[in-house]
């Protein structure tokens, strides 16, 4: 709740100079009822339009780092400090540039990863999952299911199958 501090010193109040201002609440008709405005997302013609070349720069960084070094733990704050910016600039070019977040593209990868592993060896979802960085085989099966509909072990008989069908 938002206070504002009034003096009483107008004339014909009654209030002496020694007096402690009065808080008083906002009236609701004293509060903004329309939301703030908000700037558009940028055109997408208008993606890379303005930046500096460091900020361009910095985010293809971030996009080579998600590509390339998805398994190490990454978050944020220290891709940020690689790319030289702050978060929240981060987040805002990453998501202006790719048209999602860093997050989802993150995890993404991670699972496509993980199901390039799963096609190509017939390991553990264990050691895949720390690979990949998602941490567990529960995880990777959670994130599996989500994703593909289908379990890890059930994906990779789909994919089997169908690599035998077009032989």
């Amino acid at each position: 709740m938002k206070f504002e501090i009034f003096h009483l010193d107008g004339p014909g109040d009654g209030a002496t100079a020694d007096e402690s201002p009065v808080l008083s609440c906002p009236r609701e008709s004293d509060r903004c009822r329309t939301p703030p405005r908000r700037h558009p997302g940028p055109a997408a013609g208008e993606r890379s339009a303005g930046k500096s070349p460091t900020e361009v720069t910095g985010i293809s960084k971030a996009i080579r780092t998600i590509h390339d070094d998805y398994s190490r733990p990454l978050t944020v704050s220290s891709l940020a400090r690689e790319c030289g910016m702050s978060v929240r600039t981060l987040h805002r070019l990453y998501r202006s540039v790719t048209g999602n977040t860093i997050g989802k593209d993150l995890l993404a990868r991670r699972i496509e990863a993980a199901a390039d592993l799963l096609r190509e060896d017939d390991g553990k979802l264990e050691p895949i999952a720390m690979e990949t960085g998602l941490r567990s085989a529960k995880n990777l099966c959670r994130l599996f299911k989500v994703r593909f509909g289908l379990t890890p072990g059930q994906w990779k008989e789909t994919c089997q199958r169908q690599m035998k069908e077009s032989c």
